[in-house]
């Protein structure tokens, strides 16, 4: 009886300690904005939400993943369209930069690992103001 049981449990074990390859292949482009200017900004979402890129930090905004050794720029991505960032002045969002549609050349292209691609968007002041 016990021999029945191992029988059937060992596809189930087998099956939970394998790697799947999947998670693991292709490569991954990052979209970080990072603000060098002195006042915080706020990215809206197309979602509707909203997220604080502090002045002097940088904001991790999204990834995408492709199966190829090539690097997805950020007007290829699917992921976002346009690039607004708003100052809060008062209780009013300020538009203060807009990148619409997405121009590639504004964004530092980096590899920091073999196979994964950064693209960096700096906001200076000169940019906001």
């Amino acid at each position: 009886m016990k021999k029945i049981y191992i029988l059937f449990l060992l596809p189930l074990l087998v099956a939970t300690t394998c790697e799947d390859d999947d998670v693991n292949s292709g490569f991954e482009s990052h979209y970080i904005i990072q603000n060098d200017s002195s006042t915080d900004l706020i990215l809206f979402t197309e979602g509707g939400g909203q997220l604080s890129v502090v002045s002097q930090t940088e904001l991790f905004v999204a990834s995408d993943f492709n199966n190829t050794t090539d690097p997805i720029s950020p007007s290829e991505s699917a992921i976002f369209n346009n690039i607004k960032l708003y100052k809060v002045v008062g209780e009013n969002f300020i538009l203060v930069y807009n990148q619409s549609p997405i121009d590639d050349s504004l964004w530092v292209f980096n590899e920091p690992s073999g196979n994964r691609f950064e693209y960096r968007l700096v906001i200076t002041d000169e940019l906001v103001d």
